[in-house]
């Protein structure tokens, strides 16, 4: 079951890395004032001679055409539970195609690597490397939007905006973007009055346009992320139901494991969470809690399925996992 738990924690932990472009996160357990720590009065509107942002759906279409527009090589720290890691992040844009090289700048030479065309999809729900293309202002309205300010980051001025949760079922996140291109140069993720995270730019340099894609012989330990990502996924008849959901939250898929578990995905138009119905082979199945950052996975038996339990992963509070995880029973 360790072995499982693992698993599935690499699994999403992995995806949820090599997704973000230009993101770092704070330690765990930091006061909520760092969040008041901004170098000017907060704008009526968010509005620059760059960047107009004045709902959240607007704010995601920036933060899109930006990651699908730009090239650029990055400096990232990420940190949490008391922890801190640090990038390079490559990611260049050729012949409509994003090539993103991420390495591992501490520890074992590690090296991550995908790429995916841009013309794939581009409507709907999607998200390609972590905004969405494109986001009906209804699958946000758990959240509101709140410009706060702007600082300096790497150098470059950036806007401050707060994402704020309607309820304690989710976290709460400011976004810290560059004004000039869009790109997202800090988040910080929060609950109540805790910060859990931070993912944060320490250094930006824009590449030329279609500039030679470069990928780099450095790691001892190489991932590729699969090239083709479906936009919409519904692999099996879906045999289980979720029976309680924050507000907000919809079925967005369904896939199966390479070792034929079922997974069933739900998002509130900005932040998703699988539900993994696993084989256990086994009479009994301790229910298990780990943490990761923002990152839960809530390990628990189904009451209803001998030898089956369930595993909810995703970027919620850990209660909200739990809660989700004990509604899971069979049609």
């Amino acid at each position: 079951m360790l072995l499982k738990v693992g698993s599935l924690m690499f699994s999403y932990f992995f995806l949820l890395i090599v997704s973000l472009p230009a993101l770092a996160v704070y330690g765990a357990g930091q006061n909520n004032s760092a969040l008041t720590e901004i170098d000017s009065a907060a704008p009526s509107l968010a509005k620059t001679d760059e960047l107009i942002v004045d709902s959240l759906s607007s704010l995601f279409q920036v933060l899109s055409l930006a990651n699908k527009s730009i090239s650029y090589s990055s400096l990232l720290t990420y940190e949490a539970n008391g922890y801190i890691t640090t990038f390079k992040l490559r990611h260049q844009i050729h012949d409509d195609i994003a090539y993103e090289q991420l390495m591992f700048l501490d520890g074992p030479q590690r090296m991550v690597m995908r790429q995916q065309g841009l013309s794939n999809c581009t409507k709907g729900p999607t998200r390609w490397g972590l905004w969405p293309t494109a986001i009906a202002e209804s699958a946000l309205s758990t959240y509101s939007l709140k410009a706060q300010g702007f600082e300096r980051i790497a150098n470059r001025k950036a806007i401050i905006f707060d994402v704020l949760p309607k309820d304690d079922l989710r976290y709460g996140y400011r976004y810290s973007v560059d004004t000039e291109t869009g790109l997202v140069l800090k988040v910080i993720t929060y609950y109540k009055t805790t910060i859990i995270e931070r993912l944060q730019v320490v250094s930006l340099e824009l590449l030329p346009p279609d500039d030679r894609v470069v990928i780099d012989n450095y790691s001892d330990y190489l991932w590729r992320v699969p090239e083709t990502e479906p936009c919409t996924t519904e692999q099996f008849q879906v045999a289980w139901k979720v029976d309680w959901l924050p507000e907000g939250f919809v079925a967005v898929g369904n896939r199966l494991t390479a070792q034929g578990e079922q997974v069933l995905m739900f998002a509130d138009g900005l932040v998703s969470l699988s539900v993994f119905i696993v084989n256990d082979h086994l009479d009994y199945v301790d229910k298990t809690t780990a943490r990761h950052g923002a990152t839960v996975v809530v390990i628990s038996p189904i009451a209803t399925g001998v030898g089956r339990s369930v595993a909810v992963v995703g970027e919620v509070p850990t209660a909200t996992a739990r809660r989700i995880a004990v509604s899971v029973k069979s049609k």
